[in-house]
């Protein structure tokens, strides 16, 4: 077997294969304690990404070029430290913050200066759903608990939401949505395949309940396949018009719905005053089935406020005074103002825009910067992608 591995692929290209397996796998545990006032200590990722970024530097591999894949993330990370420096005139930072985009650094990088196989990358991603299939079986059987941030807990000790191997259901559903549509990059697969792992991938993410991720998903699927059909000029002319169309609804004439009854139509004025009034909603006098979003607006407030502070803080934000922003969205207009907003916008103009539209609604109330596992997965997708069209073009 190891001659058979060894004629087949290079160490090198074995040892690449484990890293990533590991990194993205492996489930969170921690393997030193830090701190009591953190949950997370250190784990096997971050020694992995240590080992990496040591040798990246004994091999003088650590230069950034500005062909680089991902190279406006590293411009990013830029903004960031201004944004923090700047804010911290007016609030506490959260500097512990820093060691985390440290790693997603170097592993981008690692994956500039090695190239990892493309096909390897699929094989783990297929191996990514069927074990944590197994896992979330086991889990919905109660043969065996979960892994999060607080270590292992045992059946029936938890939400009775499977994570598999993940931390969270979250982080299970939207690690699988994307590496559902990454999967559909790999034009070499057969259809049975294409169909298998694309229903293992689905049922991952319905069996976690996360609203949000469905909805995205869903909505992203729709628009992948319309794009397949319909050009893109006329497509964008269509969603500038919905997107006004929207708007003045929600704006002018969310009392036309109240007849339907719909207890979700009760979000509009909440961010109305939310946004205009910086007002949250009373738990007391709410439906339960609200408290989801009622609970982040309570959270948000406190960076929105903090973001209102003075018009510096709202062109260059607060930095970053809080440690999970529940909202990409937040994390960035908070955190780096309406100047980091604008740069991410512009950053993010040639993404794909069914993966676009995936990553704005999950990350309405989900903040994919801060989680390990779906950042690398979001890094392997547009790896593949930009290796896909690097061979297309040559």
């Amino acid at each position: 077997m190891n001659n058979y591995l060894t004629y087949k692929y290079s160490n090198h290209q074995i040892i690449e294969f484990i890293l990533i397996f590991i990194l993205l796998l492996f489930p969170k545990i921690d393997l030193i304690t830090v701190s009591k006032h953190f949950y997370q200590g250190i784990r096997i990722e971050d020694l992995i990404i240590f080992y990496i970024g040591i040798s990246l530097y004994f091999s003088n591999s650590l230069e950034i070029h500005k062909k680089d894949f991902g190279y406006f993330f590293y411009i990013y990370f830029a903004v960031i430290l201004i944004s923090m420096i700047h804010g911290s005139l007016y609030f506490n930072q959260k500097w512990i913050i820093i060691p985390r985009y440290f790693e997603y650094i170097i592993l981008l990088i690692y994956f500039n200066r090695n190239n990892p196989s493309v096909n390897s990358i699929f094989f783990v991603f297929r191996s990514y759903l069927l074990i944590n299939l197994i896992f979330v079986i086991l889990q919905l059987n109660d043969l065996i608990g979960e892994f999060s941030s607080l270590g292992y807990q045992i059946p029936d000790d938890g939400d009775n939401r499977p994570t598999g191997l993940t931390g969270g259901p979250w982080e299970l559903s939207n690690c699988s949505a994307i590496i559902f549509f990454a999967l559909l990059l790999d034009k070499e697969q057969s259809n049975l395949s294409k169909y298998t792992y694309s229903f293992i991938a689905i049922f991952l993410i319905f069996i976690t309940l996360s609203r949000t991720i469905v909805l995205s998903l869903t909505f992203a699927t729709i628009l992948y396949f319309v794009l397949l059909y319909v050009s893109k000029k006329k497509f964008y002319f269509f969603l500038i018009l919905l997107a006004a169309f929207t708007t003045f609804i929600i704006l002018y004439f969310e009392n036309i719905y109240s007849g339907f009854g719909d207890i979700y139509l009760e979000l509009i004025p909440m961010f109305k005053n939310f946004i205009f009034h910086q007002q949250t909603p009373d738990l007391d006098f709410l439906d339960g089935r609200l408290w989801s979003i009622a609970l982040r607006l309570i959270h948000w407030l406190i960076g929105y406020e903090e973001f209102l502070q003075n018009s510096f803080t709202i062109v260059f934000g607060s930095g970053y005074t809080l440690l999970y922003y529940e909202s990409t969205l937040f994390r960035v207009l908070f955190g780096t103002g309406l100047f980091g907003l604008i740069f991410v916008i512009y950053a993010i103009r040639n993404i794909p825009l069914h993966i676009l539209l995936l990553f704005l609604i999950s990350g309405l109330t989900l903040d994919l910067l801060l989680s390990f596992k779906i950042f690398f997965t979001m890094l392997l997708y547009f790896y593949i992608e930009d290796k896909i069209k690097y061979d297309y073009r040559n």
